[in-house]
């Protein structure tokens, strides 16, 4: 596994932390040592050499896990990049674009930084002098005696990943999105130095300067790949979008599996986009026995924070023979460009704390009071967000909230699984796209059907559709998997398909969207993958923050297929195997 750490360790214990994360390709380490402080980086070495960065002269000691996409224009070579950023962070940050986590250190003051969308992740613990890094695991083993933070289990059942800065344990603590860290003499000073400047109000300038954005993201992200690059690829617009700017400027070969739903035309509707850009695509197996295989270790690599559900399916990654040298994915761009948030949770709340519970949790607080044995305050995780928001408006602080917890620490965080094998990248880390997409007229994002209070979505985002339509490529041709219909048709016609054709798949007995999904039906009907759910959840039954009552009355419930509980069957069983592999 790939990944950086730091602090005032010794050398040795550095390089030794960095070996205990599981990895699945061959990765190089490197160790520095200046003055009090030691800093480590665990990369790919050739396979993706713009991947990562060091500097160790001039009294000054760097390492940037990861990749800074505009280099070249803000007129910096490596040494001055450091050197910049170390003496004043909070000015020169915002001018760099690019997903990375960076750390340098004269020999006595540390500057650690996440990128503008915390596209990798970094934590880091006062507990017994300070330490950082990219993965919790590491942390963990520097903890003499680690705490489980049961606020986080919280947040982990209801929404399907932790927000704000918890972690698992109440010594590590979570480095926000776009924020710097400076340790000096023994204290700790934060600062964000990215803020998101939304304005949801209609205006025509909003997709032309938001098309030219996404060309750029792309284009300087693609100016750091060297060697073979692949790209996760289905029937959807995302990832379609994706594949028709990056075959501009880099040879592409594009992977896919048989989901979103399984039997939902992926397959066929992925090998005509890359049929269409001219693109090479391989079928990739997407089948419970190597997913069980891989529990464990994908637990472990996701540092135990993102529930199972959400990323069974990039554990396909894992089923590649020989993945190419960096791998993307295009997750969180539908959330930027209107899905996930939608307007009915917006406009149909009382409150931003109401809004964002609205939006995506996958269990009821309800039910998730009744499983924690504990007076845990569930609401408390969205009070403190709402808080910290520095935005004037009720739509502009559920944006910020969202923007600040749903990519980093839901979409991108299952990127660690490919940074097992392969390079990433998340182009969106840029700040001129960043300025562009949160220009998003409130109409834009996902509706609803009209006399269903929200309950029955359009299905796709108007600002979706009209970036396949404005792209071009011959993509907005191709008929959308979701809806069937082509993107060139208007959204009336995808809202009628869409709830059209998942009806049918219903009465079909298909998986279909908003219905019991493929990680569920795996879960009960897979014996393996069942076995393994049922043992975790036995052992979860004896820790003291879980109801041992609700828990066995859960797996009955689930495992019979009387209720579907795969949202806190899932977060339950994803903290469980994090604690027994990493914790116990």
């Amino acid at each position: 596994m790939t990944g950086l750490i730091g602090g005032t360790l010794p050398e040795s214990t550095v390089s030794e932390l960095l070996e205990r994360t599981p990895s699945r390709s061959e990765s190089n380490t490197l160790t520095f040592s200046r003055g009090d402080i030691a800093l480590g980086i665990s990369h790919l070495g050739e396979k993706d050499p713009g991947g990562w960065l060091t500097w160790d002269e001039d009294g000054l000691t760097g390492v940037l896990y990861g990749a800074v996409t505009n280099l070249d224009d803000l007129e910096f070579d490596v040494g001055e990049l450091f050197e910049r950023v170390f003496e004043n962070p909070v000015d020169i940050l915002p001018n760099v674009d690019g997903p990375f986590v960076l750390a340098c250190t004269d020999g006595d003051r540390v500057v650690v930084a996440t990128d503008k969308l915390g596209t990798r992740s970094c934590y880091y613990s006062v507990d017994d002098g300070f330490v950082f890094g990219s993965n919790l695991n590491e942390l963990a083993d520097t903890v003499d005696d680690p705490t489980v933070n049961e606020r986080a289990i919280g947040d982990l059942v209801m929404i399907g990943h932790v927000w704000g800065d918890k972690t698992l344990l109440e010594e590590v603590t979570y480095l926000d999105s776009g924020s710097v860290l400076e340790y000096e003499g023994g204290d700790v000073e934060k600062t964000r130095y990215w803020k998101f400047n939304f304005d949801t109000r209609a205006r025509s300038s909003f997709m032309p300067n938001l098309v030219d954005a996404y060309r750029t993201c792309i284009r300087d992200s693609a100016a750091t790949m060297d060697g073979s690059v692949g790209l996760w690829l289905s029937g959807g617009l995302d990832s379609r979008a994706m594949a028709g700017e990056l075959s501009q400027h880099t040879d592409l070969l594009t992977y896919t599996y048989d989901a979103n739903p399984a039997g939902g035309g992926n397959i066929e509707l992925a090998q005509e986009v890359a049929a269409c850009l001219g693109l090479g695509n391989e079928e990739v197996e997407l089948t419970p026995g190597p997913f069980v295989d891989n529990f464990a270790d994908a637990v472990t690599l996701t540092d135990g924070m993102l529930g199972w559900n959400t990323f069974l399916n990039l554990t396909a990654t894992f089923n590649i023979p020989e993945p190419t040298d960096i791998l993307l994915e295009a997750c969180g761009q539908g959330g930027m460009m209107g899905d996930g948030l939608s307007r009915a949770a917006i406009e149909l709340s009382d409150s931003p704390e109401d809004a964002l519970y609205n939006a995506k949790h996958q269990t009821s607080k309800d039910l998730v009071n009744r499983i924690l044995a504990g007076d845990v305050d569930l609401d408390q995780t969205y009070r403190e967000e709402v808080g910290k928001s520095q935005q004037n408006g009720y739509v502009e602080t559920v944006m910020d909230c969202y923007y600040r917890n749903y990519f980093p620490r839901g979409d991108f965080a299952s990127n660690k699984l490919v940074r097992s094998r392969a390079g990433t990248r998340v182009p969106f880390a840029h700040g001129e796209f960043l300025r562009a997409v949160t220009k998003m007229p409130l109409d834009q994002r996902v509706g609803w059907v009209p006399a269903t209070r929200g309950k029955i979505p359009f299905g796709t985002a108007e600002a979706k559709l009209e970036l396949t339509r404005q792209l071009g490529y011959g993509l907005e041709k191709i008929p959308y998997e979701r809806t069937k219909v082509a993107p060139e048709r208007p959204l009336w016609m995808h809202a009628a398909g869409f709830v059209v054709g998942t009806s049918l798949q219903r009465v079909r007995g298909k998986t279909a969207y908003g219905g019991r999904r493929m990680q569920s039906l795996w879960s009960i009907k897979d014996e393996g993958l069942k076995s393994k759910l049922t043992d975790l959840m036995e052992g979860a039954a004896d820790r003291e923050f879980f109801d041992s009552d609700q828990i066995t009355q859960l797996s009955e419930e689930h495992f019979s297929g009387d209720v579907d509980h795969i949202g806190a069957i899932s977060g339950i069983t994803t903290v469980e195997q994090w604690l027994q592999s990493n914790y116990d």
